[in-house]
């Protein structure tokens, strides 16, 4: 063999191996490496009390005019001497756990202002409250004419006087002065409004959980009492403002039947809204709430597929990211279906009972306390201060949307429906080939056959039913052929539940999963015969 060519061809083998390897390594690295990550990651120590014991929790956090931002917080101090105590009545009322009694101490709704973007904060508004235990002033708002509202859990005040419905408080001299508001809902019912979000035309969204008002002269003595008749004595209801706080429509109910005290939400491109069930309660998961004009009407609750639903989200760049107390983070890019951790972010205790905002610039902004729900000065920590973390999102893989179709086969000869059904799976209309499905089924009343959808269904495949396998053809269309025994049946109340999916664990990267609803069907499935003289 001539030694040039010999020469020449083992270069070139050289070069195809070295461009295997760069190709093996960078596959290798894309598959190691995050799809989306936080980057540019801050933590900043926004308040520390002066007073002892140096307690400062319980944030709300929300924008103001021309790129000011506020922060209220509950600040609690140890006053000399102290104030006095609540009455046995009133603790037995409030049912907390010994150490939790703040009575004795100066408690103060303290708002934060800061105008040099998120760098500087100082204390604007300073209002004592007299309650049992916490102000809880999480809804606030700063309105489009220069007002600040702000919601508190009135049916923790210790003045019995106090009705539970006056819980909103409004200031139009800067947090200089506070005067109550008009109440809008009844005092039957104790209220826990939990956060406030203006909409970009300006609507105000609040979040009120509502339950039962206790007392020696209501039905539940304390606040801890349940009735188990109830589906959900505790419900979660959305109110509406379209004219900054001064009136409010309601209550929407929301989040199906669930015991809710506590969720947030994200206004989507079209107006709609995305409210999450968190994974602190027992069924999380999103609803839709849709909107037509100053009409909001709510979609289903749909349960999360995987992962954990964080208690506070936001919308940035077409990803939901989120925060759970004391400072986990995760990601969602198909609108809370299925949620992973976020990594590239620190200070993991920082801010317990987080608020979260997407910044006009891309940031996301977290507003929380560090110190946990501990007793004053006692616990993991010994003492409570307020917390802002800041942070890029960095998408490295947009996963692409998938849809997945599936219709049973019908029999025009037999004019009969068969237990043989076609699938099509295709993103952007475009079908998706070589890619595989699953199709599980589940006989009535056999292990995992569920009619009111009360177990997940990873629970439901692992209880029982079959798991069929199959791959799309270059059309995206896959086939599906279920056991003769339904085709051969005569018994007409033989059924069964089915239902199809693709990419569930998500090992295809590049894609979205898909899942069908569940769809049941009588195995022998027929027409009718025509009636004589029909056409």
């Amino acid at each position: 063999m001539n030694r040039m060519f010999l020469r020449e061809l083992i270069r070139r083998s050289a070069m195809q191996c070295a461009i295997l390897v760069c190709v093996v390594v960078t596959s290798s690295a894309c598959a190691d490496e995050p799809a989306v990550e936080a980057v540019d990651f801050q933590s900043r120590l926004v308040y520390r009390a002066e007073r002892e014991p140096h307690y400062a929790a319980w944030v709300s956090f929300f924008p103001g005019e021309s790129g000011t931002w506020y922060i209220g917080c509950e600040e609690v101090s140890r006053p000399d001497p102290p104030l006095p105590q609540a009455s046995p009545a009133a603790i037995y009322g409030m049912a907390l756990p010994i150490g939790y009694d703040k009575s004795q101490y100066l408690m103060e709704a303290v708002l934060l202002e800061s105008n040099d973007d998120l760098q500087s904060w100082r204390v604007v508004s300073r209002e004592p409250y007299r309650h049992h235990h916490s102000v809880h002033q999480f809804g606030s708002a700063r309105t489009r004419d220069g007002r600040f509202l702000r919601f508190n859990w009135a049916c923790y005040d210790l003045d019995p006087n106090v009705k539970t419905n006056e819980m909103l408080r409004i200031s139009q001299d800067g947090g200089q002065t506070w005067e109550p508001a008009p109440t809008f809902v009844p005092d039957r019912f104790a209220y826990y409004p939990h956060r406030l979000r203006t909409l970009r035309d300006g609507t105000l969204v609040l979040c009120l959980p509502m339950g039962h008002r206790w007392g020696p002269d209501d039905d539940y003595p304390n606040r801890t009492a349940i009735n188990l008749n109830t589906i959900n004595d505790l419900r979660m209801t959305l109110y509406f403002s379209f004219d900054d706080g001064r009136t409010w429509d309601g209550p929407l109910p929301i989040l199906d039947g669930q015991n809710v005290s506590e969720t947030d939400f994200v206004e989507l491109p079209a107006g709609d809204l995305l409210v999450i069930n968190n994974s602190i309660f027992s069924r999380p998961g999103r609803q839709f709430i849709y909107r037509d004009g100053k009409r909001f009407v709510p979609g289903p609750l749909e349960f999360v597929r995987s992962g954990s639903v964080p208690e506070t989200v936001c919308l940035t760049d077409g990803v939901l990211v989120g925060c759970m107390r004391p400072g986990s983070y995760a990601w969602s890019d198909d609108l809370g279906e299925t949620w992973q951790p976020l990594s590239g972010v620190g200070g993991a205790d920082e801010v317990y009972q987080p608020w979260m905002h997407a910044l006009p610039d891309g940031r996301i902004v977290c507003a929380g306390h560090k110190g946990y729900d501990d007793p004053i000065g006692v616990g993991r920590t010994s003492e409570n201060t307020i917390h802002l973390h800041t942070f890029r999102l960095k998408v490295h893989r947009r996963t692409e949307s998938t849809r997945l179709r599936i219709a049973r086969d019908f029999d025009k000869a037999h004019r009969q429906w068969r237990n043989s059904y076609t699938l099509r799976l295709t993103q952007d209309d475009a079908p998706l080939a070589a890619k595989e499905l699953e199709v599980w089924y589940v006989e009535r009343y056999q292990p995992g056959y569920d009619s009111y959808n009360s177990q997940s269904l990873e629970k439901r495949i692992q209880a029982g039913g079959t798991l069929i396998r199959a791959t799309t053809d270059d059309d995206g269309v896959a086939h599906v052929q279920l056991p003769a025994k339904y085709d051969q049946t005569t018994d007409p109340h033989l059924s069964y539940q089915l239902i199809a999916r693709f990419n569930a664990n998500r090992a295809d990267p590049a894609y979205k999963p898909s899942q069908t609803p569940q769809l049941e069907y009588y195995a022998r499935a027929r027409m009718d015969d025509e009636l004589p003289g029909g056409k």
